[in-house]
């Protein structure tokens, strides 16, 4: 916004080190007892279904693969619901740890199967009828490569069901709120980047040496909603469903407030902080 002297000035003010830690700190949390329950994970996995207007794909028979599944709610609450085949990848090592150990710990551990991998040149020994990825796809260092490389994980006639944001040039993108005081809007799109990490490192993870946003771990794609829209046509996927910021709909004037700004190409990108969809690949190719 001022530059990066300026911008870091205005940031540190409205830091806090309540969460800071180092990553030898985080790994040491992820080995202790999971704090999730049976019901904390089937809430989540609730949320998620309500999102997709009843077109959420849900039968015990079908192999599904949640991509980027963190510490494992999602999947762990798919098998409490009956499915059988159920597998997800996190590159993060403990994520997958704290991922097995809640599987385990309410007894699914058969039904699921957790590895760590890099999904962009992880080649699995089978394909899977859905997949899943959810508050993921944001992550992705290359979404549209990743939304081409999802056809060689899926069996013909399956589908990806995606839920994620918030997108980065939307109000709260920057995925930081966690050591800011005070939650100001745009607040990646506005400051400098550089003045953004070096305040992450000072009140938040002072391990990390990261010089962008894509290098942090985890990692931000900066990807916008017009960009989504454009690696899904690319890549030759169709939309079964798609709903941008799907929390709103329960209040009808903020959804239809919405809507309309989700519309408009030239400002959407800043609106839309969340989105819900469900790809399938055309029955005929195309030409």
């Amino acid at each position: 916004m001022f530059g990066e002297k300026l911008d870091y000035a205005i940031l540190r003010r409205m830091a806090h080190r309540r969460n800071v830690a180092t990553e030898d700190e985080l790994d040491a949390r992820a080995r202790q007892q999971p704090v999730q329950s049976a019901d904390d994970c089937a809430a989540r996995l609730r949320t998620h279904i309500g999102r997709f207007d009843g077109l959420f794909p849900l039968d015990p028979d079908l192999r599904y693969l949640d991509i980027g599944c963190g510490n494992g709610e999602v999947t762990v609450a798919m098998a409490m619901m009956g499915c059988k085949n159920v597998t997800g990848v996190d590159f993060v090592p403990r994520n997958i740890a704290e991922a097995t150990s809640l599987a385990s710990r309410l007894g699914v551990g058969d039904d699921v199967h957790f590895i760590v991998a890099d999904i962009n040149d992880w080649a699995p020994l089978e394909k899977y009828d859905v997949l899943l990825s959810f508050d993921a796809f944001e992550h992705i260092e290359n979404p549209r490569h990743f939304l081409a490389k999802m056809a060689d994980l899926i069996a013909p006639g399956g589908v990806a069901v995606l839920g994620f944001g918030p997108l980065f040039h939307s109000p709260f993108g920057d995925h930081m709120s966690a050591f800011f005081r005070i939650r100001i809007p745009w607040r990646g799109v506005l400051f400098s980047e550089k003045a953004m990490l070096r305040v992450r490192r000072e009140f938040f993870r002072p391990t990390e040496t990261a010089e962008c946003y894509q290098d942090i771990v985890g990692g931000l794609n900066l990807m916008r909603y017009s960009e989504f829209l454009e690696y899904v046509r690319d890549t030759g996927w169709d939309f079964n469903y798609l709903r941008p910021n799907p929390r709103l709909k329960s209040v009808p004037v903020v959804r239809h407030l919405s809507a309309a700004l989700a519309s408009v190409p030239v400002i959407r990108d800043y609106f839309v902080f969340s989105v819900y969809a469900i790809l399938r690949r055309p029955a005929v190719a195309r030409t």
